[in-house]
């Protein structure tokens, strides 16, 4: 009794260690699908996480321009000898015949708020386009990355529907092989058959190697290394809705670009403004090291700094701005014309390929009853084997052209969303 209570409690384990093993082989394959490369892409890629390494040095400048805002505190120190014998020397009116000293001098820059302002401008507005740009990348790799899953899932289709043609063909072939034995058909039918399932083969064969290196290229895509096979899957289709333009990164850019060149503006006009420095230095100076010790002293003063001509150079690079503005304005009205051009385009082409959906399932349907008809005749031996296998092969083209409508609607959606919400 005790022995088979072991056994039946191992049986047990077993059976649980089995469960577990499907439920984890099941999400996994799950988890792998389009979100999941997207996620995977987003966290590996070295772009996105070089926009978040400028951010954090971007803060790093506002810190640096904060820094140079306070007193700047220096120390110097000098020993200068200079003799003179006769005829031989420096004049000792200049030189004094030697210099030593050791000093601590600071000085602060003032009256300078509004440059100041202009210099947390520039870094905020840094930032703002990095933040931007990081948008935008993310959006190209994702469009990127669902491109290449959909011609991953594309091609695996394509095997999916040779796989299910190749089962019918060896019912065909075992059936037909019946019926040529019986006298119903030829030889040459069944060899018919024959030669069309080797074809198939060869197919399969190629649309095998076809679709391992499509999953290599989504995966270097995506920076992953794990080569478990992918059983690839449409999401749910979902348009988005149209935002608004100026929220959009594509055109938030251009704002931001107008928000610098005004910040350069600025900049230009603070760079003809006055500047006053203050300054002080305390300390030891003299021209002899023996009485270095009596000249402990300090001083103070004021420094101002005012251009009068420069050759119109202010001029000059406001004339270059006044036309880096007006570059910057014809981009942006010429992306304007060219989204709206973009997304009237993907709506039309849209429309049409859920029309020639409708239009190709009927046609898929009309083709699946023909085929159904002539497998009912080949049964009886009525039916031609060349009309079966190109009602057949008619039914492939029909699946492979509705597989590949299905996937032109999803790409359509796809530059859609990147187009719409960026």
């Amino acid at each position: 009794m005790f022995s088979k209570m072991k056994s039946l409690n191992t049986v047990m384990k077993k059976v649980l260690i089995l469960l577990c093993s499907i439920c984890l082989l099941f999400n996994l394959a799950k988890s792998q699908q389009l979100d999941y490369f997207i996620n995977k892409g987003l966290q590996n890629s070295p772009l996105l996480n070089e926009f978040k390494n400028q951010l954090l040095s971007a803060e790093t400048d506002s810190l640096l321009i904060t820094a140079t805002r306070k007193p700047q505190v220096n120390s110097h120190s000098q020993a200068l000898y200079a003799p003179s014998y006769k005829n031989f020397g420096y004049d000792n009116a200049l030189t004094s015949g030697g210099y030593y000293g050791s000093v601590v001098d600071v000085s602060q820059n003032v009256f300078y708020k509004k440059i100041w302002e202009n210099k947390y401008e520039a870094v905020r507005l840094q930032k703002q386009e990095l933040g931007n740009s990081s948008k935008l990348s993310t959006s190209e790799l994702k469009r990127g990355i669902t491109a290449q899953y959909l011609t991953t899932f594309t091609d695996f289709q394509e095997l999916k529907n040779s796989r299910n043609y190749l089962d019918l063909l060896n019912q065909h072939k075992t059936i037909l092989k019946t019926l040529v034995e019986q006298g119903v058909y030829k030889q040459s039918d069944y060899l018919s058959l024959i030669i069309e399932t080797q074809t198939t083969e060869i197919e399969i064969n190629q649309l095998q190697t076809q679709v391992k290196s499509d999953e290599y290229a989504l995966n270097q895509l995506c920076g992953v290394t794990d080569s478990t096979a992918l059983i690839p899957e449409l999401p749910p289709l979902a348009i988005p809705q149209q935002q608004n333009l100026s929220t959009l990164p594509l055109f938030v850019q251009f704002k931001i670009d107008s928000l610098k060149i005004g910040n350069e503006r600025q900049n230009l006009i603070l760079n003809y403004k006055p500047k006053i420095n203050w300054f002080a230095d305390a300390g030891l100076i003299s021209a002899d090291p023996l009485l270095l010790y009596r000249h402990l002293g300090f001083s103070v003063g004021l420094s101002m700094s005012f251009p009068i001509y420069d050759g119109h150079q202010k001029n000059l690079e406001t004339k270059k701005l006044d036309i880096k503005e007006n570059t910057r304005l014809n981009y942006e009205s010429y992306f304007k014309n060219q989204y709206s051009m973009q997304i009237h385009q993907l709506n039309d082409e849209l429309q049409s390929t859920r029309k020639s959906l409708q239009l190709m399932d009927h046609q898929l349907q009309t083709t699946k009853e023909l085929t159904d008809i002539l497998k009912t005749q080949l049964n009886m031996g009525n039916a031609s084997i060349v009309e079966l296998i190109n009602t057949m092969k008619n039914y492939l083209s029909a699946m492979r052209t509705m597989n590949r409508l299905h996937v032109r609607e999803f790409e359509i959606i796809n530059e859609l969303t990147y187009l719409m919400l960026q």
